[in-house]
Parts: C-alpha cells; sequence; structure tokens
C-alpha cells in the first residue's frame, strides 16, 4: 500500500507563525498551511533533502500530519483558493530553485503531482476532527500526586522496616 498525498488545508495559530515571514500585506490575510492527512506522508517529506523540505515549507506545506477524516482524492471545495496558492508557490519555487539530483527518499514527487491532478473538490464535506483546543490549565494539583518529603519520608519508613527485619533475621541465626 503506497503513500498517500492527501492534505488538508488548516488555519495556523498565531503563535506558531514565524515573525520574518509576517509582512504588512500577509498580517490582513487569513494565515494557513497545507498539513498531510497520512503520517507516512509527512514522514517521507521529512526524510528528504534539505532543499526539497524547504521548498515545501516556504510553499506553505507543514511537517505535520492531521487526520480529518475525509475521503481520499477530494477536499473541502471552500479549501480551492488557499490550495490553489500554496501549490502554485510550490511550483513556483520548484522552478526557480530545482530538484534535480535532489535526495526524495520514500516521498514519490511523481506520485504526489498525480494526487494533485486529480484530487476533485466537493462542497459540503464536514471534517470529522474537530480543530484541537487546548484544556484551560488547571490550578489544583493532583491530590494523587506525591511531594518531595512524603517520599523522603516513605523511602525512610521502608528502609528502617527492612533494617529492623535483617536485625530480626540475624537474632533468629538466619543470615542473609
Amino acid at each position: 500500500m503506497g503513500i498517500e498525498y492527501d492534505f488538508d488545508i488548516v488555519d495556523v495559530a498565531l503563535e506558531d507563525l514565524d515573525p520574518e515571514k509576517l509582512g504588512s500585506a500577509s498580517d490582513t490575510k487569513r494565515q494557513v498551511c497545507a498539513v498531510f492527512r497520512d503520517i507516512r506522508a509527512a514522514d517521507a517529506l521529512r526524510g528528504t533533502s534539505p532543499k526539497i523540505r524547504k521548498i515545501f515549507m516556504d510553499a506553505g506545506f507543514s511537517l505535520e500530519s492531521r487526520n480529518s477524516g475525509i475521503v481520499p482524492g477530494v477536499f473541502p471545495a471552500e479549501d480551492q483558493a488557499d490550495r490553489v496558492r500554496i501549490l502554485r508557490s510550490l511550483f513556483e519555487n520548484i522552478r526557480a530553485r530545482g530538484i534535480q539530483g535532489e535526495y526524495c527518499g520514500d516521498f514519490n514527487l511523481w506520485d504526489f503531482l498525480h494526487y494533485v491532478r486529480t484530487a476533485q473538490p466537493m462542497a459540503g464535506i464536514v471534517r470529522s476532527r474537530p480543530m484541537r483546543v487546548p484544556p484551560p490549565p488547571s490550578n489544583q494539583t493532583n491530590p494523587e500526586r506525591r511531594t518531595i518529603p512524603g517520599r523522603i519520608g516513605f523511602a525512610l519508613g521502608l528502609a528502617v522496616v527492612l533494617f529492623v527485619m535483617i536485625k530480626l533475621l540475624a537474632a533468629a541465626g538466619a543470615t542473609p
């Protein structure tokens, strides 16, 4: 079974953005990136040469993966404009920098290009996996967690019990 090169367009959190890439024109636009659905595709991209990784990352691809639950070969129609922008940027990067002779590893550029040509937009796609929201920070400590003085007390108590047992065995004539 080959690698599936399906990818989704996801919003990028402001704290994840590179400050060098933020310009006055890009501040007003929605910040998105392309994330592969198959972890093997992301792993394969991470395994390519640094030049190829940089070409993909500069175009807007992420080295992470996220399974959105969307059927392979289709993508949400509302992502069409962002997909076209990211793919045009990718192809411009490839033309400008070139990839001939670069190590691709398991990432098959021909299969990726075939997917890009055959993927179809579909209206009404609902992502089965909602965007991850971090849980609110908890101010309450875990009552089951032992504190350092508790750990020290437990260790000392255990040492005393073992010492007394050894003394009793030695007094009874049994030597360890």
